[in-house]
């Protein structure tokens, strides 16, 4: 357990880095700057209540990425329209795309190319692709089996190879 002042440090070492992180993904759930700021807030007020609990040198980020979720859960149930997770922002560094494809992509055909693809699918990509968790820590974050994030992370990179191909060749052809 961690106590008074050294919680507070070790809250703004920890937990206080990944806020743009947070914010990317937020802005990327809800469409929308202010709501998206509302859920960081609430993210770091349920971590701040929780910390006392937290073990200092374990993944800080994958945790707070779980509060965020429940955060937007419970924000949908509110309004009566819980649905899947859905990413749709990704700013333009937030994706690695391989450049040994036919040719570069601009960006924003990259993030046609992830708009594009089925939101369980294009969740599971941005969390392993461009946060770099762990099948594991996604698996936690979104409360689902280990086995559906690996199915679905794999169907997901097919997909996006797919899709980011035969848009390189169309542009070939063009």
């Amino acid at each position: 357990m961690v106590f008074g002042r050294k919680r507070r440090t070790i809250f703004q070492q920890e937990a206080l880095p990944h806020r743009q992180a947070l914010y990317r993904a937020a802005l990327g759930l809800s469409r929308n700057p202010s709501l998206a700021e509302d859920f960081v807030q609430e993210t770091y007020q349920e971590a701040w209540k929780s910390f006392a609990g937290y073990q200092p040198g374990t993944d800080c980020k994958a945790w707070l990425f779980r509060i965020l979720f429940r955060v937007r859960g419970k924000h949908l149930r509110k309004q009566g329209r819980f649905q899947w997770v859905e990413i749709e922002d990704v700013s333009e560094e937030y994706l690695a795309v391989e450049a040994s494809e036919t040719r570069h992509l601009e960006s924003g055909e990259v993030l046609q190319v992830i708009r594009s693809l089925p939101e369980h699918y294009r969740t599971v990509l941005v969390l392993a692709d461009a946060e770099g968790f762990t099948y594991q820590e996604i698996a936690d974050i979104l409360d689902l089996p280990l086995g559906t994030i690996m199915s679905r992370l794999n169907r997901g990179r097919k997909m996006f190879r797919r899709k980011f191909l035969e848009a390189s060749q169309g542009d070939k052809t063009a």
